[in-house]
């Protein structure tokens, strides 16, 4: 790759950073400190897994010489202050979201384990990247606190994972009864949980079973195998990975998650190009169908092949499909970024906005969404330096984790 190439990746990256920073709450006199908007057109309510992106984010910062170290430290301990001390969590696990001033539980959403995990991610990377005392003290009281057994049970002999907790019986996805959220049954993002799970539980056969627990349905799309989630959107395979550097990594039973997100992303590259008669926003440089703003607000959408069989979409394309396989698919989506780079108001201050939609005009999103940019700046920093990944998967609750559930290096990371 060029160097003006690079240089625009490095932009994608750098551009991340500062939109945390200029978006995170950092009001000294706030419970909120360090908290992340969920989006740009509702400032007020902070997202959890968001705040866990922007964690990670210093890590680039401080190596693009974008803030200081003791500045960036000083701002972590702040974060991991009002995350064990002012953040609405049931038995460790954070409120999907809360109030950016005071951290309490936004409305009656349910206690998350995928956004509690998205933001331990960002804790474990900062505490292996800066090896500060205070960070590690702080990180180890958050992380030590999540109930882990609290949310496993047994469905038809087979050993589950709840997703979210909801005690409010009209609370968020409790449909008028409170308590367990649905289950983890199925391929989606949550595979750093187990890592987590097998590391901090005392029973490594429960750990293995919960790993195995969650259904590999396999299927292709013009010629592209891969293990899909039943909805098939894009981004599940894409975020754990913003962490898990698995290029070189198997799991027991030889499974690849780098290369099943590799040919998932191929496949809905795969996906848009033919369908590009029916959506002029498709095309080999503008693919990915994922969850994004769209024309008629936020919506998950869905390629083929799936659960009911149909693929979700209106044309909409995110961004963030593209640049969150860059370290997956580099000559794909670098031709994705450069078309981007054509269309007229695309890309403004903290790099692309969140969605794009050209079926009747151009239809551009007029938000950013704090999750979607940090998987642009981590997928970015993923394909240039890899330093956040190179942090987290050196800590040792990756490791330990790695380990319980046998996941081993296959040969040489390739460069």
């Amino acid at each position: 790759m060029n160097q003006k190439d690079l240089k625009m990746i490095k932009e994608i990256q750098d551009r991340g950073f500062l939109f945390f920073m200029n978006y995170s709450n950092f009001d000294l006199n706030s419970k909120g400190y360090g908290l992340t908007p969920d989006h740009t057109n509702k400032l007020e309510v902070a997202s959890i897994a968001a705040t866990g992106f922007a964690l990670s984010s210093y890590v680039i910062g401080v190596e693009s010489l974008l803030i200081t170290k003791k500045d960036a430290i000083d701002k972590i301990k702040r974060t991991l202050e009002t995350l064990l001390y002012e953040v609405d969590h049931y038995r460790g696990f954070f409120a999907h979201f809360v109030d950016i001033k005071t951290g309490k539980r936004h409305r009656k959403c349910e206690y998350s384990t995928i956004d509690t995990a998205l933001c331990m991610n960002g804790i474990l990377t900062v505490e292996r990247y800066f090896k500060d005392e205070e960070i590690t003290k702080l990180s180890n009281q958050i992380i030590d606190r999540v109930d882990w057994d609290f949310l496993i049970y047994e469905k038809d002999r087979t050993k589950m994972l709840h997703m979210a907790y909801n005690p409010d019986t009209d609370g968020d996805y409790a449909n008028g009864r409170s308590g367990f959220i649905h289950h983890w049954d199925m391929y989606a993002e949550q595979l750093m949980m187990y890592l987590m799970i097998a590391s901090k539980i005392k029973n490594d056969a429960v750990s293995n079973a919960l790993y195995e627990g969650f259904s590999r349905v396999k299927g292709s799309y013009q010629g592209h195998h891969y293990i899909y989630s039943p909805g098939n959107t894009l981004f599940i395979y894409q975020f754990p990975l913003c962490w898990l550097d698995l290029e070189n990594i198997h799991d027991k039973h030889g499974i690849s998650w780098h290369e099943n997100a590799r040919s998932a992303t191929l496949g809905h590259r795969a996906f848009c190009m033919r369908n590009k008669h029916k959506y002029q926003t498709f095309s080999s440089v503008s693919f990915g169908l994922s969850a994004s703003d769209s024309p008629k607000g936020y919506r998950v959408f869905h390629a083929l092949p799936a659960k009911n069989k149909r693929a979700e979409t209106d044309g909409t394309i995110s961004p963030h499909a593209m640049i969150g396989s860059l370290f997956l698919t580099p000559k794909e989506s670098l031709l994705g970024i450069k078309a981007m780079h054509q269309i007229k108001g695309l890309y403004q201050k903290y790099g692309f906005m969140d969605a794009y939609n050209l079926e009747a005009g151009t239809w551009i999103s007029n938000r950013y969404i704090a999750i979607d940019k940090g998987l642009e700046m981590l997928a970015a920093n993923a394909y240039l330096t890899n330093s956040v990944r190179n942090a987290y998967m050196s800590h040792e609750l990756i490791i330990k984790g790695m380990e319980v559930l046998g996941w081993q290096m296959i040969g040489s990371k390739k460069v």
